[in-house]
């Protein structure tokens, strides 16, 4: 589909009139993202972006949707995310009281922030225990030699370390250490997390 005129100008509309909708309704972001979330899986798939937009009647054509859905989608894995939803809101509001926004980004980015620095500690002691240098076992999966890893890359890596790991801690490394560039982890950034992270006392 062809790009709406002005295109930057149309998301922000748009999810300004999603937020509108949502405060008319007198629902907040995380209620709504979870009735949108029909299957439950913590994502919105294409169809079901689309039936939102059609319960909110915001008029918009399925070009349209597929248009914003391709902007929200920030990590282009076909799925918006919560957080994706929820960045992308925060990002084009002016009133952040709308449908509780403001509040519901900071709460999940501080809730984010705790988990992804006990995980990176997790990964980092279990690194020492073990006696391996992170980078050189990770350099291992760097498939295109680039010094960075995809999601694929990165989930093999620390799978084949046992380190009990399951998709959810990795969905989150991924989310607090991937670059905005292109989705990937850089291998010397993630290890320097783990270095700075691994050096804490755990609480």
């Amino acid at each position: 589909a062809a790009a709406p005129s002005s295109s930057s100008a149309f998301d922000v509309q748009q999810l300004r009139r999603i937020a509108q909708a949502f405060e008319a309704r007198g629902v907040d972001v995380r209620t709504a993202f979870r009735a949108f979330d029909i299957n439950g899986d913590g994502l919105l798939s294409p169809q079901e972006f689309r039936h939102a937009l059609l319960q909110l009647r915001l008029g918009l054509t399925d070009d349209d949707a597929t248009w914003l859905m391709a902007r929200l989608d920030t990590n282009a894995d076909g799925m918006i995310s919560y957080e994706e939803f929820l960045t992308h809101l925060f990002r084009s509001l002016q009133d952040l009281g709308v449908a509780n926004i403001g509040q519901a980004f900071q709460e999940h980015y501080t809730a984010q922030d705790e988990a992804s620095h006990r995980l990176c500690w997790r990964l980092g002691q279990a690194f020492a225990e073990r006696g391996v240098w992170p980078q050189q076992i990770l350099t291992l999966f760097d498939g295109d030699g680039d010094g960075a890893l995809s999601r694929q890359e990165l989930a093999d890596a620390l799978r084949m370390m046992r380190f009990g790991l399951n998709e959810e801690d990795i969905e989150l490394l991924m989310r607090s250490a991937a670059r905005a560039c292109d989705g990937r982890v850089g291998i010397n950034d993630l290890v320097a997390r783990l270095q700075a992270d691994g050096t804490r006392k755990k609480k």
